[in-house]
């Protein structure tokens, strides 16, 4: 973020801007809210279960939870350009939340592939001979209340890797995201 800020004024004047979301974000999620015209407004997308019955015999019921006051625009407004975000199957956890803002809100072109498709908080449980053993512990959904887990958030422009982009050391998706920018 100290870069993105301080780098500011220049990408205010330019007319578009490439966000690389490959992976897992580090610490630049804020970013985002430069793209934001309007707060969000999603009235939940986290689900934790309330499970007080053994072997879930009764209907489970959940808390509700978003991130609400957390995305509410910030000066200076870039979303008035073209943006383009590059993102795969490494984005997982934290980076779908944000390419669930990215899509959710139509903030940019989204190139490259779905992401993990796994996210929320987790559980664990540790059997004899400390093996551990993770599992979601809360149910995560798209902003329009669709399915996360499994699908992920899918790009607008699917991007393949190539045996010969490979070879050649060439990043293919930078170079969709530039071919879309020009």
């Amino acid at each position: 973020m100290e870069t993105f800020n301080y780098l500011l004024p220049e990408l205010e004047q330019s007319t578009g801007l490439i966000f690389d979301l490959r992976g897992y974000p580090n610490q630049n999620g804020e970013i985002i809210r430069h793209l934001m015209k309007v707060g969000d407004t999603t009235k939940a997308w986290m689900y934790i279960p309330k499970i007080v019955y053994p072997d879930h015999e009764q209907p489970k019921d959940y808390l509700t939870a978003n991130w609400n006051g957390f995305f509410k625009p910030q000066s200076p407004y870039l979303g008035d350009k073209k943006v383009v975000v590059i993102t795969d199957g490494k984005a997982i956890s934290y980076a779908e939340s944000l390419m669930a803002f990215v899509k959710g809100y139509n903030l940019a072109t989204i190139v490259g592939q779905p992401t993990a498709g796994t996210n929320g908080n987790y559980n664990t449980f540790i059997l004899p001979g400390e093996i551990k053993i993770n599992w979601t512990g809360m149910k995560v959904v798209k902003h329009d209340g669709s399915q996360l887990y499994g699908i992920g958030i899918l790009p607008d422009v699917y991007v393949q890797k190539t045996v010969q982009g490979i070879k050649e050391g060439r990043d293919e998706f930078l170079e969709k995201a530039i071919e879309i920018m020009q």
